[in-house]
């Protein structure tokens, strides 16, 4: 190494030691820099010695101006920890790996220098931790001079009752009207002052489902939140104030739940209404339905946003409660993921077998309700 080929680049003190940062542990880049000044100055005699450089253009001496911006973006938004990163324009990351590869490739890389002491100016300022999992993460634009900030989301868990036939469990871009998801939402928006709000179910029911019994696992999401600590027993008297939207067994969770609850596959137990030409005979249709598999194909009614695939569902039992006028009140145990409504109508074939086909006659369904799903809670 010829300490007058490093110096020949004309950079300053703390991009010249940082070429070297994974050889001399233990000092700052800056200090390593001044090792090698001190070493060249008593063979080659003074130089002038940039204070900045065209790798860094003096983005280390501007963490007063970057903490300015984060200070009128950040406001009244509320967290407990933060990480710094940095956008650098990538032609001086090219330049500096140029740089670095000269001499060994055994230095580190400005933006991993630039988030390490911005973010221990910062640490000294607000005090607050550090986490890869922050509340607040930190970007500081470094080529437009700009901050950003992402604030993690706030996920809190609970469980849903809908006492609702013309509600749908998430928003519509074409329907209009409260969904489970608007309900919840806009109490957890009121409290959290958060920008948006997304729900995810553990599953769903069609719009003219009751979801009853034990309800049904889902996540709330608050997107920028500014307050990040609620009253959740608040929040759920809130939302029980509706009389259509029950929740309960609410807590904090984590985006790693969300995947969780969504993948989790369980039965679920239904009591159906039934029509058409009903007589006592349709119990032997509905023994046939005694552990056995269907086969259904994508329904009609949902095939404008469904793969049209043949899925084997295991449908446990049909017991009738009740006949009646016409009608049999039907309680139905199946796999999740099956469709109920054409588990009975057997929707022109799709379906194979059916209630309807067993039985011998169409039948319709008038109503249905979720009233215990398989879980483990």
């Amino acid at each position: 190494m010829d300490l007058k080929d490093i110096f020949d680049l004309n950079l300053c003190l703390r991009c010249t030691g940082r070429i070297f940062a994974g050889v001399d542990t233990g000092l700052t880049n800056e200090e390593r820099g001044k090792r090698l000044y001190f070493a060249y100055k008593s063979i080659y005699g003074e130089k002038d010695i940039p204070e900045t450089c065209y790798i860094c253009n003096g983005v280390f001496q501007r963490f007063d101006e970057f903490f300015n911006i984060l200070m009128s973006k950040i406001g009244d938004y509320e967290f407990g920890s933060i990480l710094v990163g940095s956008i650098f324009d990538d032609s001086i990351i090219e330049k500096e790996k140029d740089i670095q590869a000269r001499f060994g490739s055994k230095g580190e890389s400005i933006k991993k220098e630039f988030n390490r002491e911005f973010g221990k100016y910062l640490s000294n300022i607000i005090k607050r931790p550090f986490s890869k999992d922050a509340d607040l993460i930190i970007e500081v634009d470094t080529i437009y001079d700009n901050v950003n900030i992402i604030l993690k989301p706030v996920y809190i868990y609970g469980i849903y009752i809908k006492k609702s036939r013309d509600m749908s469990q998430t928003r519509w871009i074409h329907r209009t009207g409260d969904s489970v998801e608007s309900i919840i939402g806009k109490e957890l928006k009121a409290m959290t002052g958060c920008e948006n709000y997304y729900l995810h179910g553990a599953g769903r029911e069609d719009v003219d489902v009751m979801m009853l019994g034990n309800g049904r696992q889902f996540i709330i999401e608050a997107s920028n939140p500014k307050v990040r600590n609620i009253d959740l027993s608040e929040l759920q008297l809130r939302v029980n104030r509706s009389g259509t939207v029950f929740i309960y067994n609410l807590s904090y969770s984590s985006k790693s739940n969300v995947r969780k609850i969504k993948s989790e596959m369980h039965d679920k137990l239904y009591v159906a209404e039934v029509s058409g030409d009903i007589r006592n005979n349709i119990k032997n249709a509905c023994d046939y339905f005694n552990d056995i598999i269907i086969d259904q194909r994508t329904p009609l009614r949902v095939i404008n946003h469904r793969s049209d695939i043949v899925r084997h569902k295991k449908i446990n039992y049909i017991n009738i409660i009740s006949i009646m006028n016409e009608r049999a009140i039907l309680k139905i145990r199946a796999e999740a993921g099956t469709y109920i409504k054409e588990l009975v109508t057997g929707d022109n074939g799709r379906t194979n077998p059916s209630l309807s086909s067993v039985y011998g006659s169409g039948l319709q369904v008038s109503s249905l309700d979720v009233i215990k799903i398989y879980r483990d809670d």
